[in-house]
């Protein structure tokens, strides 16, 4: 396994040994009962050369679905790479529609501690928030669940059933939460929540409130997950949602600290110090206010397709990094 992730770091591979088939599902045709507000696609990724054929040449299957979230208005194409490069390593991969047209920021004036973590369990689990209502038909849990039975009946040699329980609720152990921005926060709340593989935050975990001046409440609670499990990649300049200062705070919260000081992942060689904090100032931006070009240019730039060839070490990193 090890030489083989070497063997992709270092392009050692032929394109045509490297052969990701993704497909795009309208959420509707998994479960009439979801919603049309929020029936984009889903995009999911699998190599069917090492999942179905296991190809000895490439990485094992690693048995893991790698559960992709969106930042708010997000776009599929815009992880494209980096979903593609985690089906390269033996991850199923889903690339998951949901509910993300409403910031987290909106609960950064609420005077309730628990308000970021009430927004986001209505859309991880279907409820009723301050700020957001969300039907059970329409939740993060809900739409995966639909989309593996789904998958599990119409493309049965690559094993989708594996990441459902036999009750049809999600094995969560086997699945690596990662998401960008809100996406993000939604992966870190769902591991506190639940024990899963792994967890990667890229452009998060933002939740800071600014009438409390703290972050989050729900960062200093118990974690199902250890946190050795946890990856996060964030631009120096990025202020959307929270100060690059705020962020810092958020991840002394998570206790990521434990396990070494940021590390800069333009700067380090890979396994960048085995941190759970890597940073990056590519590229340096003109930033004027959150909804400047250069705000929004760092806070995508850590996971933007158009930028796989350079950060491609670092996913690898966070993608297979040992855990507990």
């Amino acid at each position: 396994m090890v030489i083989v992730v070497a063997a992709l770091l270092l392009g050692a591979l032929s394109p045509k040994e490297i052969d990701v088939t993704w497909v795009k599902i309208v959420p509707k045709l998994t479960d009439p009962n979801i919603g049309e507000t929020y029936n984009s696609p889903h995009y999911v990724y699998v190599d069917r050369k090492i999942v179905v054929e296991e190809d000895p040449r490439l990485p094992a299957d690693r048995h893991q679905l790698l559960l992709y979230l969106t930042g708010t208005g997000g776009h599929w194409e815009d992880a494209k790479a980096f979903c593609d490069l985690a089906a390269d390593l033996g991850y199923h991969v889903i690339n998951l529609m949901y509910p993300d047209n409403i910031p987290a920021t909106v609960c950064a004036h609420d005077k309730d501690p628990q308000a970021f973590e009430d927004f986001r369990m209505a859309i991880i689990q279907g409820g009723q928030s301050k700020h957001t209502t969300i039907a059970r038909a329409d939740s993060i849990e809900n739409r995966l669940i639909k989309l593996l039975m789904y998958l599990k009946h119409r493309r049965p040699r690559e094993d989708w059933g594996q990441f459902l329980n036999d009750d049809g609720t999600i094995k969560w152990e086997a699945i690596a939460v990662s998401g960008q921005s809100q996406g993000g926060g939604h992966a870190a709340l769902i591991a506190i929540k639940h024990r899963v593989a792994r967890v990667i935050c890229t452009g998060a975990p933002k939740d800071y409130s600014k009438r409390l001046d703290a972050p989050a409440a729900w960062y200093s609670d118990d974690s199902a997950t250890p946190k050795a499990c946890f990856f996060t990649f964030n631009h120096r300049q990025d202020i959307k949602g929270c100060t690059p200062e705020q962020l810092q705070r958020n991840m002394v919260a998570l206790k990521l600290g434990a396990f070494g000081a940021a590390v800069d992942a333009a700067t380090e060689a890979f396994p960048y110090q085995h941190t759970r904090i890597l940073t990056s100032s590519y590229p340096t931006v003109t930033v004027d206010g959150e909804e400047s070009d250069g705000a929004k240019t760092a806070h995508t730039s850590v996971i933007a397709s158009k930028n796989a060839a350079r950060w491609k070490r670092v996913w690898t990193y966070m993608l297979t990094e040992n855990v507990p």
